[in-house]
């Protein structure tokens, strides 16, 4: 079923486009919906739409091909799926999991690739994010040379907390097993680094959900590791 024309002006994505190309969009485009906890794109699948997240949060996890999780970003409204494919047409790298109830513009990949073609605002939106992409990339290699286990896991934290920063909260806290898996160490060593922010101050936790209390604390602690400590509280 086709959607409206105000929610694709919704997305900045597609802002600066004519009237007559956003209706079009409009009318090939289609709303979906997943329950919590549906695993919404498999590794290996190739994508089918450009999607777009309305409402809910969904977990992005890039897995090596040894199984083990080399990364997971949390997905809100507004982030989109699929450009790296709409790039280069090859499968995905990673899987897709609802964390809550959620809400998704489905955009025919054809209908992407042509707007990508013809449309210079598009084109320029997509290097964009593609480099936004290779950036985030960059940081993970670059946490993964520092010595200090403590401190991967700060930069790491750090780097989720960023895309969360609206709420400067995360919602949903990958396990520790695996926060463990993306920064090389033990899951008794993230337990301890957490315990360490709490006790300092950085971090409050309520159940399964990290309150970011001193979020300077924080990038302060992604970029110069436990010496931005006050009080060295390790144990």
């Amino acid at each position: 079923m086709a959607v409206s024309v105000d929610l694709i002006k919704q997305f900045p994505f597609f802002q600066g486009l004519a009237d007559v190309d956003l209706q079009s969009i409009a009318q090939n485009t289609q709303l979906g919906a997943a329950k919590q906890g549906q695993e919404i794109l498999a590794r290996g699948s190739l994508v089918s739409f450009l999607t777009f997240v309305v409402s809910g949060r969904i977990q992005s996890t890039e897995i090596a091909d040894d199984g083990r999780v080399i990364g997971i970003t949390i997905l809100v409204p507004g982030d989109i799926i699929g450009c790296l494919t709409l790039a280069d047409g090859q499968p995905v790298t990673n899987s897709l999991r609802t964390l809550e109830d959620s809400q998704m513009l489905l955009v025919p990949m054809a209908l992407a690739k042509n707007l990508l073609a013809t449309q210079p605002l598009i084109a320029q939106r997509v290097m964009h994010l593609l480099a936004q992409s290779v950036r985030h990339s960059l940081k993970e290699r670059s946490m993964l040379s520092l010595p200090n286990a403590f401190h991967r896991i700060f930069v790491q934290l750090n780097l989720l907390v960023n895309n969360n920063s609206a709420q400067r909260q995360l919602h949903h806290v990958p396990r520790q097993q695996d926060i463990a898996a993306m920064v090389n160490t033990s899951r008794e060593t993230v337990s301890r680094a957490l315990q360490l922010l709490i006790k300092n101050g950085v971090l409050t936790k309520t159940g399964h959900q990290l309150h970011i209390q001193q979020s300077d604390a924080l990038k302060k602690l992604a970029a110069d590791g436990l010496d931005a400590l006050p009080n060295q509280k390790v144990e």
